[in-house]
């Protein structure tokens, strides 16, 4: 699948929105109030209002905006499995976003010219489309887990030979855009749409964004207690394995969305990953059969160093028995 046709099945669903969205705007311009109601309470009451121009073009923005950071994402995907999980992902976004403020407008016209604060907007609708989302999303997630191959299995790196009570450390930070720019947009515009448009759109966004931003950067540390991947932004999340619980490491190349169906924290059978960009990464497996995959530069010499710690205290176990 090329990168265009990949951008454009990513996309395709935000363009689509955003035309719906101007067509069912356009053809109620003459029921709409000059000032429209663009945001409600909790009870769907309307509490916020912009003009007529500025709703249209906010909610079109917003929908096109979203939908090229998922053709960004789409472009760096090379497996057909991911780049298929990224345009389902980015379905389901489309709908829960163009749904909103397609109603909104809905509500305005129903209102009247002359009555924007009588403009009443359900608020089980958001609550039953992330319901729907998510269902779907899910299925088609575990779906693509089963047709999908597991992940190849990195052989071990040779281990660095360490000798009795010499000390080393292997430390490497790793930023990475594809969340830090994603977060920080889709934070910022879910803020703006709660603030100006409707909450019901904007609050699950920023929720999102702010999720993901402290996992963006990482500190990947290898050293006598293990291997240790903490954010540097904030004390949590972290992961920790201990030295006892590894039974050797090596380095591999991924791709992000392929083989882990997205960035961040990822969870698969038998296997769990810190993916922050596609390449290389330090793939370590625990006595128990489980894999640790966390992308870093210079892998290969961290698992070199995490071999040569673990045989090492094997050794040590040895001589005191």
């Amino acid at each position: 699948m090329t990168t265009i046709r990949r951008c454009a099945l990513a996309a395709g669903p935000f363009a689509v929105a955003a035309a719906v969205y101007a067509g069912v705007f356009r053809a109620n311009r003459d029921r709409l109030p000059g000032r429209m109601a663009t945001h409600f309470a909790l009870d769907g009451t309307a509490d916020g209002f912009m003009s007529r121009d500025a709703a249209l073009w906010s909610g079109i923005g917003l929908t096109i905006g979203v939908g090229v950071l998922f053709a960004a994402l789409a472009a760096v995907t090379t497996k057909k499995a991911g780049a298929r999980l990224t345009a389902a992902l980015g379905a389901g976004t489309a709908v829960l976003l163009g749904c909103p403020l397609i109603a909104t407008v809905v509500a305005d016209a129903d209102a009247g010219v002359h009555d924007p604060a009588g403009a009443r907007l359900p608020v089980w609708l958001p609550a039953v489309l992330l319901l729907l989302v998510c269902a779907a999303t899910g299925a088609l997630i575990r779906r693509l887990a089963k047709a999908a191959p597991r992940p190849s299995t990195a052989p071990p790196t040779a281990s660095l030979p360490l000798a009795e009570g010499e000390v080393a450390a292997w430390s490497r930070t790793v930023v990475t855009r594809a969340l830090l720019v994603p977060a920080a947009a889709v934070t910022l515009g879910g803020l703006l749409t709660a603030v100006a448009g409707p909450w019901q759109v904007g609050l699950p966004l920023s929720v999102l964004g702010l999720a993901c931003a402290p996992i963006a950067a990482v500190r990947v540390t290898v050293d006598r207690r293990g291997l240790t991947v903490a954010s540097t932004m904030l004390p949590r999340p972290r992961l920790a394995l201990p030295l006892d619980a590894i039974a050797d490491a090596g380095s591999a190349r991924i791709d992000a969305m392929g083989d882990f169906g997205g960035w961040g924290y990822r969870i698969l059978p038998h296997q769990r990953g810190v993916v922050l960009r596609s390449g290389e990464a330090l793939s370590v497996r625990t006595v128990k059969g489980r894999e640790y995959v966390v992308t870093v530069d210079d892998a290969t010499t961290a698992a070199a160093l995490l071999n040569g710690l673990v045989n090492r205290r094997v050794e040590e176990r040895s001589q005191e028995c």
